[in-house]
């Protein structure tokens, strides 16, 4: 079998993926289905394709890697495998060896307690996987700060990165962690930071957490942490994406907490990027919670219809596609459900590509008509409201668990009488997203939530709308726990939210916490 590996292995030098044609073709047809991050992260020098009548083998470094792969994107290799063989009985192994990738720089998915290389690999097979990263990551080059579009949901985190980049950045900034879901830029904030601060000549290191756990992996291993530390601390700039796969690392939470106290004493800068709030990233250790809550913490939401039309115009354009205003208003109304983003985005235009690839479709120009868009959109003569709920409603009394748990209010007491200025909020709150997310009539959620009449949540629903309206800030409402005990916890974690920000992060929480939604 090993045979087999560098056979294959010399193929892939050759043509430039492994396994031959038919493995290149099997790839190629997968990294179109599952996008083009998610092929260099999850298949890209970490998988190797060998194809043998109607079976198709993917050998790869660790049962880890094997695990993610057919848990994530199994039936996506299946289903390229079947179109490229043209059978429609297609059988898809793994094959776990390590032997092809041991001159890559790392072995991607190590546990941290992964055991020392067995001793019949090659002489300095570690030694060679330690070579120091690329200082700025590739991805760098391809996002300027230039094309970040920003809006209301994005401006604070604009800002603060501004602030980092600036020369005169007062030492209480030099920590900035952005969090938000999915989609919303903080990839290309966070590369376009590094890569402005690389351009004007500062040392930056710009890489993932997964990264940068599995160098320090190797680095354990082959007992070569004084270089890795050397490369890691004699930085101006610390960018890191994916803070939240640090979750349950303790070893690499430690080095990783070591690093800030090393390089803070240089003045150095530090970038983050999570899909949660420090808070909310499970079993991350309370100092380094504590470290990043000391920086600037900023949310980015999912951007605002004017936003989304900013971004439809400006990615329809680097495609080649001209859209007028109606049409990108159109796709920023429609595309992407309750939370879009602009992956969401991206994922209409592809669509639009497609569909303008087949006979008598847009334009040679590249204009795209409203046809062409509402067909993509998959809308029909009718468009549904602008307010249209999930395709699953959601219940109410998840609504009420994580409204309580965010504001850190009891049930008892929003069921209750009380008017703490807080409880109203959650009450309010509640109401709001029982009118976005459910059917339930306003009767229904007053029985819901405990209120003698449906004119209470008539009352809170018109009241919050106009003070998102007015954009005021949680802040006020924040000021003091329910005891009148200071509340300066829970105010440093939202009071620098408005209410119309609070209001979809509680939106986007109940829709994640929420089954087929």
């Amino acid at each position: 079998m090993q045979g087999h590996g560098r056979e294959d292995r010399a193929t892939s030098e050759s043509n430039g993926h492994p396994g031959g044609e038919a493995g290149r073709k099997i790839l190629e047809r997968v990294s179109r289905q599952v996008g083009p991050d998610a092929y260099r992260r999850y298949f890209e020098h970490q998988t190797l394709v060998r194809c043998a009548g109607s079976r198709v083998e993917i050998t790869v470094p660790t049962g880890f890697v094997a695990d993610l792969i057919a848990k994530r994107y199994g039936e996506s290799l299946k289903s390229a495998a079947r179109e490229e063989l043209g059978q429609p009985g297609v059988e898809v192994a793994f094959r776990i060896d390590r032997g092809p990738f041991v001159d890559s720089q790392r072995i991607p998915g190590r546990d941290e307690r992964g055991a020392r290389p067995a001793p019949s690999l090659p002489p300095g097979t570690l030694a060679r996987r330690l070579t120091p990263p690329t200082p700025v990551s590739p991805a760098t080059d391809r996002y300027r700060l230039e094309d970040f579009e920003v809006g209301e949901s994005n401006q604070l985190a604009h800002a603060a990165a501004m602030t980092l980049l600036s020369a005169e950045c007062p030492k209480s900034a030099r920590m900035l962690f952005i969090h938000g879901p999915c989609g919303v830029g903080k990839t290309h904030l966070l590369n376009a930071v590094a890569g402005a601060a690389r351009h004007r000549g500062e040392t930056v290191v710009n890489l993932t957490a997964e990264t940068f756990t599995n160098e320090y992996i190797s680095a354990v291993q082959a007992d070569k942490l004084s270089s890795f530390r050397e490369r890691y601390r004699g930085v101006s700039m610390l960018c890191i994406d994916d803070v939240q796969f640090l979750q349950n690392k303790k070893a690499t939470q430690i080095e990783l907490l070591h690093t800030f106290d090393a390089i803070d004493l240089s003045g150095a800068k530090v970038m983050l990027a999570s899909d949660e709030h420090p808070r909310r990233v499970e079993k991350l250790s309370q100092a380094l919670v504590s470290r990043f809550l000391a920086g600037m913490v900023v949310r980015i939401d999912p951007p605002e219809p004017a936003l989304r039309a900013r971004i439809v115009s400006r990615l329809a354009a680097k495609r080649g596609l001209r859209i007028d205003q109606a049409g990108a208003s159109l796709i920023a109304a429609r595309c992407g459900g309750a939370a879009p983003t602009a992956r969401d985005v991206e994922g209409v235009l592809t669509r639009i590509e497609a569909l303008r690839g087949l006979p008598n479709r847009g334009g040679g120009d590249g204009a795209v008509g409203l046809v062409l868009i509402r067909k993509a959109l998959g809308l029909g003569e009718q468009e549904p409201p602008v307010d249209a709920k999930p395709v699953r409603p959601v219940r109410m009394t998840l609504i009420i668990e994580e409204v309580c748990r965010t504001l850190r209010v009891e049930p008892s007491e929003l069921f209750g009488k009380g008017r703490h200025k807080r409880v109203v909020l959650a009450r309010s709150m509640c109401a709001l997203l029982g009118r976005w997310l459910t059917t339930m009539s306003y009767p229904e959620m007053a029985r819901a939530m405990g209120r003698p009449n449906h004119s209470t949540i008539v009352t809170a629903v018109q009241r919050l709308q106009a003070q998102i309206a007015a954009g005021e800030m949680t802040g006020p409402y924040l000021g003091t726990d329910l005891d009148g005990a200071g509340g300066g916890g829970l105010a440093a974690e939202l009071a620098g939210l408005s209410l119309q920000a609070l209001s979809q992060q509680l939106r986007d929480d109940v829709l994640r916490a929420t089954p087929g939604v």
